[in-house]
């Protein structure tokens, strides 16, 4: 079976992929991994064959100068219920336009090697739109590959016509970006009820490739809460976003000890430390989260699932669309605490960053039921199976 994954170029939407793509290959597919030229040095890295398609976007720009204005929810309280509804339209509109974007980035160039490599099926990341349009366009089923609570089924262009222009110029029709199947990695409890084809497995973290420090499995003496704020905030809405002062003098506070867990990239964005607070950089959370008692988080969905892997109670201060969808997911499951960014004062995070530490927390118990959800799903080599019976 020949596999063509896809996705646009940001590596947090990439990651989630790759265990399947390992798993494709060890199973003695034929894989290839299609994106636009910018990620193509983290692909090779990851140990997969590179296709560059299409051109870069600016996507960073285009958050800060486009998305991140429409963020401001803090101001609907102010909104008479029709303006709060205006202005949810022109933030879904809004953020539709960047796939969009994204979507007419990648599709020519995509759509012309899957006609020369003629691949069995595409497995793509679902706010990709070029690809299920390339499965459409030579026959051959696309497979959606989740990365959290499924965004991608309220949040497509269907209907929209954000997608007219190009359509019309490639002489093609609108493509079902749901895909004829979704592979899920999300367990029951924290997903969306969605009405898809779904094939569900136990979530395998990956964040790149690294290095993992000596001792880092050994649990500490006192309580240990882990603060990171992923990789792609403070790209997307900018860096004075990062770890915001009051968060972090919060979670400092803690009767516990505290680990910030960075990029290299993100060293030189810390504010001034206690000396008590230590930092670790590009260390696997996989490796990480088994130790603590608690974490403190922007929302993003790796983190978000890694940490429910292994039940951890989770603080989230989300800021961007799909970082607060994941983070009311979380709050229903009663595994943690949802807490917008722009209400994150240092009162309300020492708060709720306490009450997940406390022995006998209720979001302790729901952490745990939410683990036990997580491994009672299938594991990752039977979906290659269901894929392939998809294929053929």
């Amino acid at each position: 079976m020949r596999v063509l994954f896809a996705t646009w170029a940001w590596s947090t939407h990439y990651y989630p992929m790759v265990p399947l793509a390992w798993a494709c290959r060890a199973q003695g597919h034929d894989v290839r991994v299609a994106s636009q030229p910018e990620l193509a040095p983290v692909i090779v890295g990851t140990g997969m064959p590179a296709v560059r398609v299409g051109r870069d976007l600016d996507a960073g720009t285009w958050y800060r100068t486009r998305i991140n204005p429409m963020m401001d929810y803090g101001a609907d309280a102010a909104r008479t219920p029709e303006e709060r509804r205006a202005r949810d339209r022109e933030r879904h509109l809004t953020s539709l336009g960047l796939y969009a974007a994204l979507m007419e980035a990648m599709a020519e160039d995509l759509l012309a090697f899957a006609r020369a490599w003629r691949p069995d099926v595409i497995v793509h990341d679902p706010l990709t739109w070029a690809a299920p349009l390339a499965a459409q366009e030579i026959g051959v089923p696309s497979v959606r590959n989740l990365f959290g609570p499924d965004i991608g089924y309220w949040f497509r262009p269907e209907g929209e016509g954000v997608l007219t222009s190009l359509m019309e110029r490639m002489d093609c029709k609108e493509p079902n970006t749901l895909g004829d199947l979704t592979v899920d990695p999300c367990p029951p409890m924290l997903q969306a009820d969605a009405p898809v084809a779904r094939s569900r497995f136990r979530y395998v973290p990956f964040t790149g490739l690294s290095a993992v420090p000596p001792r880092a499995h050994e649990r500490p003496a006192r309580r240990r809460v882990c603060l990171t704020w992923g990789t792609s905030t403070d790209r997307l809405t900018g860096e004075a976003s990062f770890l915001p002062g009051d968060v972090t003098a919060a979670v400092s506070a803690l009767d516990a000890e505290v680990v910030i867990a960075i990029t290299a990239r993100q060293r030189g964005m810390l504010p001034e430390l206690p000396g008590h607070v230590r930092v670790v950089e590009s260390v696997p959370l996989d490796a990480l989260l088994p130790t603590c008692d608690a974490v403190v988080h922007q929302g993003g969905g790796g983190t978000t699932l890694t940490a429910a892997k292994y039940g951890v109670p989770q603080l989230h201060l989300p800021q961007l669309p799909d970082q607060m969808v994941n983070s009311r997911h979380l709050a229903s499951t009663g595994a943690g605490v949802l807490l917008r960014a722009d209400e994150a004062s240092y009162e309300q995070v020492h708060r709720y960053a306490s009450d997940l530490l406390a022995p006998d927390s209720s979001y302790r118990a729901a952490a745990a039921a939410l683990a036990a959800d997580i491994e009672a799903q299938p594991p990752l080599s039977s979906v290659v199976g269901t894929i392939a019976g998809l294929a053929a």
